[in-house]
């Protein structure tokens, strides 16, 4: 298997694109895993198209679908695809508007989905990455839940990133109205960074609201990653 960090070795990053993360790791190391040969993929919100390359260096015969609201994520991904000598249509736009009347096996959320609250504050996000995520979050994951059924074939899968510095369990609960099998399939905790540690207060009070969630340990505030599969459409 190509591992994650071996691709991110030979791909380009920039500061105008949103850089590969844990998330990015945890769907890659999935999407691997449960993408089967000969499919028709799509990276929705593809960033330096990193899961993607990941996809085409693991797996055989599949046909790879990009696409990004951002142009800057698109020109990266196309270049990254042409330096590692891979194909892909590369699209620009928003969640599913590039791709009316396709279907696709197999769809990887690798869209914004921690509170519009927290990114704001975040090193993660700047002018060139933005999050239009809604306070809890969930605003773009609910509609590519909700919109996904035009574009999945009947035993399709669509796969999302759960991450605490969200509404979670709105997320899933959403997902298990429109599919009849809903799997956590990874979960990983993780140390919010310590230059955030000065947003304590902030952070209990939008948790007291039910926006994110988080623990603590030592001190200091503990979030999580979980990697969600969804197949079997409801009709």
């Amino acid at each position: 298997m190509v591992s994650f960090d071996e691709v991110m070795n030979i791909i380009s990053v920039n500061k105008k694109v949103c850089t590969p993360n844990l998330t990015s790791k945890l769907s890659f190391e999935i999407a691997i895993k449960k993408i089967k040969n000969n499919s028709k993929v799509l990276d929705l919100g593809c960033g330096s198209g990193i899961i993607a390359i990941g996809v085409l260096k693991n797996k055989k015969n599949v046909k790879l679908y990009c696409s990004d609201s951002s142009d800057y994520a698109c020109r990266l991904t196309e270049r990254n695809f042409k330096n590692n000598i891979l194909t892909a249509e590369i699209k620009k736009g928003n969640l599913f508007s590039p791709w009316r009347n396709k279907k696709f096996d197999y769809i990887i959320n690798d869209v914004s989905g921690i509170s519009r609250l927290i990114a704001k504050k975040s090193p993660w996000f700047n002018s060139f990455v933005p999050c239009q995520t809604g306070n809890d979050g969930t605003k773009l994951t609910l509609r590519i839940i909700n919109q996904c059924k035009k574009f999945l074939s009947s035993n399709g899968t669509l796969q999302l990133p759960l991450i605490s510095l969200s509404n979670k369990n709105r997320i899933i609960d959403e997902a298990k109205k429109n599919f009849e099998k809903v799997k956590i399939q990874s979960t990983n905790d993780w140390f919010l960074p310590k230059n955030m540690e000065k947003y304590n207060m902030y952070l209990d009070k939008i948790k007291s609201k039910g926006y994110i969630d988080f623990s603590r340990k030592f001190d200091r505030i503990v979030c999580n990653t979980s990697i969600l599969t969804c197949t079997k459409i409801k009709k």
